[in-house]
């Protein structure tokens, strides 16, 4: 098993939560002379001399995706705006944008993580990788490019979409790595097959690494068998990242046995998201992230509205850092539908189940008198033949799985949207 950095990404942990308190301390003295964190610190009289060991971490107030967005766009910097030299945000589609501003060390320290994460997974410095995550506001295309060349990899930068040309430089340049968002990767498999490419026998990619939206463990596997990744000695790795705390962080390594977050520049907590308190080890919570190495923006406690499940273990590869092990799911991803909690990956769950049903699919919430429906769209695998019973089974098991009624509308081959970004899997046609 490769390093990037092998006394970092191994370091035992009693040292690396040493130096994660003396990071964090540093970081709540930077913090504090922002106003807007000044002030919440004084609401609660704490100051930063009050944070002394680790249980004083609990002291320090939580940030929220809001603080980012009321504050837009320099609100919550914290550093020398002399010395910011890279701006990222959102799309601001839902709203107000949030914002992620940079120094050169922040740069460096968002290189070397991704540089870890690739070397992790199996990226190899003979690699050619086609990188087709977005360059522009978005995170994750210079978060993966400058971790690619970090490395030494050979990279393509061909950005997000043309199909029809990734195809062909891959062709062209026996590219060995893929990267981009798990959906596009789904249809870059089924333009090939289409086109009469077999990526097993026609193309040479060992080795996926997507992020950008949530991915199942089903997904997974059929992106691992269509792309050719598990027949040429690889496989496919997932990223987790949030543009809040940072950008793309963390990445599986080749054990496949979670996503590893490191330790040394990011601070992980996993909380009841009632209670606060921190949940037991292999118990879902809320995630909760604090930059320590960043210098214009740090993030104290930074509540993703994310469930996970977290383990703080060794990991089989020799790695010492946290790994989440299990993600179910986003705040922001969950759909209240006459009173039910719905999150889309549940639905994603059932339906890949069934090699008969394509990963193409859409989540429809309408609304009828008053009452709220559930549907999906979903398109069938090419050459199979579906029957009314098949359907019935498939609501069968949504109604069971998601505790409420959720219809199957299959579609034609093609009926649904193709996305060369992120997916949009919910259409919510209420008032």
């Amino acid at each position: 098993m490769l390093f990037y950095n092998e006394h970092w990404e191994t370091m035992p942990q009693d040292q690396l939560k040493e130096v994660q308190l003396e990071k964090f301390k540093k970081q709540v003295k930077r913090i504090y002379g922002n106003a807007f964190y000044k002030n919440r610190f004084d609401e609660i009289g704490v100051t930063p001399d009050d944070i002394k060991n680790w249980e004083d971490i609990k002291k320090a107030p939580y940030t929220f995706k809001k603080d980012l967005r009321e504050n837009y766009p320099l609100g919550l910097m914290s550093g020398n705006w002399d010395e910011v030299v890279r701006i990222h945000m959102t799309s601001g589609t839902t709203g107000v944008p949030t914002p992620m501003i940079y120094t050169k060390n922040d740069l460096d320290v968002w290189a070397e993580c991704m540089a870890r994460n690739f070397v992790a997974g199996g990226l190899k410095k003979s690699d050619i990788v086609q990188q087709a995550h977005g360059y522009g506001l978005f995170t994750g295309g210079f978060g993966f490019h400058y971790g690619l060349e970090r490395v030494g990899a050979k990279v393509i930068p061909t950005s997000s979409g043309g199909t029809e040309r990734q195809l062909r430089l891959m062709q062209e340049w026996s590219t060995t790595v893929f990267t981009g968002t798990p959906s596009y990767a789904a249809y870059i498999a089924e333009i090939a097959i289409e086109r009469g490419i077999d990526p097993v026998k026609d193309l040479k990619l060992r080795l996926g690494f997507h992020g950008g939206e949530p991915c199942s463990d089903e997904l997974r596997q059929r992106i691992d068998e269509r792309l050719g990744y598990k027949a040429h000695g690889g496989g496919m790795r997932v990223c987790y990242g949030l543009t809040e705390v940072g950008g793309p962080i963390g990445m599986d390594c080749e054990s496949i046995n979670g996503i590893h977050l490191w330790g040394d520049h990011f601070l992980l907590e996993v909380l009841d998201p009632e209670t606060l308190e921190d949940v037991e080890a292999g118990k879902p919570g809320e995630l909760v992230i604090t930059n320590l190495s960043f210098e214009a923006m740090p993030i104290l406690r930074y509540r993703t509205g994310d469930r996970v499940i977290v383990s703080f273990d060794t990991c089989e590869c020799g790695r010492t850092h946290p790994r989440i092990i299990r993600f179910l799911g986003r705040v922001d991803d969950m759909l209240l539908v006459s009173g039910t909690n719905v999150f889309p990956s549940q639905v994603e769950y059932v339906l890949l189940q069934h090699p008969e049903l394509s990963e193409n699919w859409q989540l429809v919430v309408g609304d009828n008198k008053g009452l709220h429906t559930l549907k999906v769209e979903v398109e069938p695998v090419q050459g199979v033949q579906i029957d009314n019973t098949f359907v019935a089974q498939v609501e069968k098991e949504l109604h069971s799985y998601l505790e409420i009624t959720c219809k199957v509308d299959l579609k034609p081959i093609g009926a649904l949207s193709r996305f060369e970004g992120k997916a949009i899997r919910v259409r919510d046609e209420r008032e």
